[in-house]
């Protein structure tokens, strides 16, 4: 008996250090991540900022803010979601009305010049991508490849749904989102922006080349399965401009041994020759101007992915919504940045490409003012 209780003397002992030892490391661990986060390093998560970083001038919060990363359920794939805090208080500055003014400006004299501020024959406002909060009046045409995942995410915590839904759905956030947010007909959209006081109307435009590039990073370097099918067919049209490059990694896992995904080269010809043969283009390399036809929706902000910090705040304090959502950055690319990676693959291209991809964009770059020389220059024979 004596042996028995010293016996369980020392289990108890080991017990109360076990659980010791675990509370102490618990209480050290760097972020003290929730369950199931993942934190990556500086060196992981990028220099740049994201697009609701608060300004680190008017709160000394923002180095106390861990970026943490989720598995979300196998068929989203992999994606990256970085916490972001809004800034306890925030005003727009004189310099950020200006430049929201100047670019409606802008939009509304370039449909002007193009004759296209005014719907005849099949050349009508594309509603079919347009989300509308009515509770909070707010108006939003998604483009993929341009801040999408991050602003799924706010839209679909206005309609209600728990960020811990959110994170654990094997539904993809845009079916979620559709759920409660039906497309709206043309007639419902316009009766809706012409209502008193005006909704808060948005879209979010980025360089179309280097959106251009995020589709390809995105959807075909890692072999998607919705893409992959029509890679034989690729690499046999477009034999001469290959050879095919190593597939990346997809879904946090290396790709098969020897798998390969097309060329940049034979990704642009490939969408070059779709548009030549009347063809629909994808949703994340589709000319923006056609996805949410902004000359003929009267828009109130025309936010841009490289100004997004304040762009963004703008739509979100200027609505009210800051005191319902948890924002959060979504899907920022690791590793080379899209920007550097957009230099090296559009420079590889034939300058006939170029040409043909500049005038397929040629809306894009006009209406949300964009430059294009810089990449003309670069292409090689």
């Amino acid at each position: 008996m004596g042996f028995g209780l010293r016996r369980s003397g020392r289990t108890w002992l080991f017990i109360l250090l076990s659980l010791s030892l675990y509370f102490l490391v618990m209480f050290l661990a760097p972020g003290n991540s929730s369950p199931g986060y993942l934190v990556p390093s500086q060196s992981e998560v990028g220099q740049s900022e994201g697009p609701l970083a608060h300004r680190r001038a008017n709160s000394t919060r923002a180095s106390l803010v861990p970026r943490a990363a989720v598995r979300l359920p196998e068929r989203l794939g992999l994606d990256l979601i970085e916490l972001a805090t809004l800034p306890p208080d925030w005003e727009a500055s004189a310099d950020l009305l200006w430049r929201l003014h100047t670019r409606r400006q802008h939009v509304q004299e370039v449909c002007r010049r193009e004759g296209l501020d005014v719907p005849k024959g099949d050349y009508q406002a594309n509603a079919w991508e347009f989300l509308i909060n009515k509770e909070h009046h707010l108006v939003w045409c998604n483009v993929f490849k341009a801040a999408s995942s991050s602003w799924f995410w706010n839209f679909n915590l206005l309609a209600g749904y728990s960020e811990g839904h959110l994170l654990s759905s094997a539904i993809a956030p845009v079916e979620l989102a559709r759920k409660k947010y039906p497309r709206p007909t043309k007639e419902e959209l316009q009766a809706v922006l012409q209502e008193s006081p005006a909704p808060l109307s948005f879209m979010i435009t980025r360089h179309p080349l280097v959106r251009l590039v995020s589709g390809y990073r995105n959807k075909i370097l890692p072999g998607n399965s919705l893409y992959a099918p029509f890679f034989k067919k690729i690499y046999r049209r477009y034999k001469a401009l290959g050879p095919p490059v190593a597939r990346t990694a997809k879904n946090g896992k290396n790709p098969p041994k020897g798998s390969t995904s097309p060329s940049f080269r034979q990704f642009v010809q490939y969408i070059l020759d779709e548009e030549e043969t009347g063809q629909a283009l994808d949703m994340h390399w589709i000319p923006q101007s056609r996805f949410c036809t902004p000359c003929l929706v009267n828009f109130t902000v025309f936010a841009k992915v490289e100004t997004l910090q304040e762009d963004a705040n703008y739509v979100i304090f200027t609505s009210g919504i800051d005191k319902v959502i948890s924002p959060k950055i979504i899907n920022r690319s690791l590793g080379v940045s899209t920007d550097t990676l957009t230099r090296q693959l559009l420079c590889q291209l034939l300058p006939s490409q170029m040409e043909a991809l500049l005038q397929l964009y040629r809306l894009d770059l006009q209406l949300f003012d964009y430059e294009a020389a810089s990449f003309r220059n670069c292409t090689s024979p």
